[in-house]
């Protein structure tokens, strides 16, 4: 059975993923910013709707940026880290040093994941709902 969402024509944002027969009224009138629409049967509140297709939010995000905050925060403060090695000095440990060889071997190092290029169609275009569907060479009204 094919399943609907509500999306939002403003952020594309979907709500109320069901099956077709599980949708209930909602106003849709020339003026609403939102509207039932067909969805594919693995979406999820994950995906949202630009240019009229539906697609993941990890299609639009920079997986290199991910990868440095979470090697930063893996890292931890710095104050943290020279009490660890002021007390591997005294104590003749290596908290400090399997600390670090921990966070290099667990997470991902930023320069292993391909550069993100952004694709133009998953950008919305101005003055346009998330379910119209994409136009080349598409220049926004004026005023």
């Amino acid at each position: 059975m094919a399943k609907v969402a509500i999306v939002c024509g403003t952020t594309g944002q979907l709500s109320d993923i069901c099956d077709e027969a599980d949708k209930f009224e909602i106003y849709e009138g020339a003026d609403s910013d939102m509207r039932w629409m067909e969805v594919p049967d693995d979406a999820t509140y994950e995906h949202f709707m630009v240019n009229g297709e539906v697609i993941h939010k990890s299609l639009t995000e920079d997986l290199r940026e991910e990868a440095v905050v979470d090697r930063m925060l893996a890292y931890g403060d710095v104050g943290e880290q020279l009490d660890m090695q002021y007390k591997d000095a005294l104590n003749g440990t290596t908290t400090w040093k399997d600390h670090i060889a921990n966070v290099k071997a667990s997470t991902t190092k930023p320069s292993t994941i391909p550069e993100f290029v952004p694709n133009p169609r998953h950008i919305q275009l101005e003055g346009r709902k998330a379910w119209d569907p994409w136009v080349d060479d598409w220049t926004p009204p004026v005023g």
